[in-house]
């Protein structure tokens, strides 16, 4: 029951801050999300709707929820694992009925299976718009070379919002990988320039422009300096969100002051949902792998000021909502709150490992 009461408090919170905005402002919700994955023991399940059961009524309380799909969507292929993914339009679906509206496709799984395989993404994420039962929206592919790779616009509660998705790098190397993904290295000057010039000329057009970049070193929970200094260049550029992933781990957010207002940096949103840590064990609590496992929700709150003939937005506020894969009833993998599995009457072994696990994931957070 205490653990219904907390979701109430989010809920109302959210709500308030939403309806009730300051006189002369806009203010929207918008929730980010880590990595999607899809290991074996995840597609398996009997109902992948069940991944996303405990937190659904926290991602249908936004505006927006955002989250990087880490594998090619090809329903005319078997579902496969690292090191080459591959899902059908079920895995998305349950997602999207979950209530996550925008997808990030650029990452370094985008081209395991060739321009085939990101043709039939592209067919794929087609399909599920059609028939979800709210608009999505996806950025960091394309089947057309003559298409350039600029930002997907979304028009929500009055305001223009630009999504643009990056990767650093694809695991598979064929001739044309690179015009098909969207792929800038940060490590690469020339490359780099060029993206940070065209935020300059992209970052105009909208009330809030996000980039989503997948980069970065794996399972470390400190971004590396160039990444540091490549995403604070980035909001100097026109960005107002910088939502990182890659690293498999959740690292630090930052709030930057850029022309008086506030912007975010989200280094790495960690794991949404993996295998990773099927076969932990309570006594695995101080296990490196165990970060794999443990996110956060990232509840982002924004305001928009009138000035002249443009808004100028804010980041408010960031909440997050420490999150881990933990198993079902019936044995899978499934994602929960912390606050909430606390509650809940689990054996004392495994109710130390989490407390332990939310102390950890507390300090990570508010690093």
């Amino acid at each position: 029951m205490r653990g219904k009461k907390i979701h109430l408090f989010i809920f109302l919170l959210i709500l308030t801050t939403s309806v009730y905005p300051h006189p002369g402002q806009k203010r929207i919700i918008l929730t980010f999300l880590g990595d999607i994955m899809a290991h074996t023991v995840n597609y398996v399940m009997s109902d992948y709707n069940s991944i996303y059961d405990r937190v659904e009524d926290l991602l249908k309380e936004d505006a927006l929820t955002f989250a990087n799909l880490e594998s090619p969507v090809d329903s005319t292929r078997q579902y496969s694992t690292y090191p080459k993914f591959n899902i059908g339009t079920e895995y998305v679906q349950a997602a999207v009925d979950a209530g996550i509206e925008v997808f990030s496709l650029a990452n370094n799984h985008a081209y395991d299976y060739g321009q085939e395989g990101l043709f039939q993404t592209l067919r794929s994420m087609a399909r599920i718009e059609k028939i979800a039962d709210h608009k999505i929206y996806y950025s960091g592919i394309r089947g057309n070379l003559m298409a350039s790779f600029e930002p997907v616009e979304i028009n929500i509660k009055g305001l223009r919002i630009g999504f643009l998705a990056v990767t650093q790098m694809t695991n598979v190397w064929q001739k044309y990988n690179h015009h098909y993904v969207h792929v800038v290295d940060y490590n690469n000057a020339q490359a780099k320039e060029a993206l940070l010039g065209a935020v300059r000329k992209f970052s105009t057009k909208y009330d809030l422009f996000i980039l989503s970049y997948h980069g970065g070193v794996e399972y470390a929970l400190k971004p590396d300096p160039g990444k540091v200094r490549f995403f604070h260049q980035l909001l100097e550029a026109g960005v107002h969100i910088v939502y990182g992933h890659h690293p498999h781990v959740l690292q630090p957010f930052r709030l930057v002051n850029v022309e008086g207002k506030n912007r975010l940096i989200i280094f790495s949103a960690g794991n949404f949902i993996s295998g990773m840590t099927w076969r932990m064990a309570p006594s695995d609590y101080e296990n490196p792998i165990a970060f794999t496992g443990d996110s956060a929700l990232l509840v982002v709150e924004i305001s928009f000021t009138n000035r002249e003939e443009y808004l100028q937005a804010s980041v408010d506020a960031v909440r997050p909502v420490l999150i881990t894969n933990v198993k079902n009833e019936k044995g899978e993998l499934v994602v929960d709150t912390f606050l909430r599995l606390l509650e809940q009457n689990l054996s004392e072994e495994w109710s130390d490992f989490y407390r332990s696990r939310y102390r950890i994931m507390e300090a990570l957070i508010h690093d």
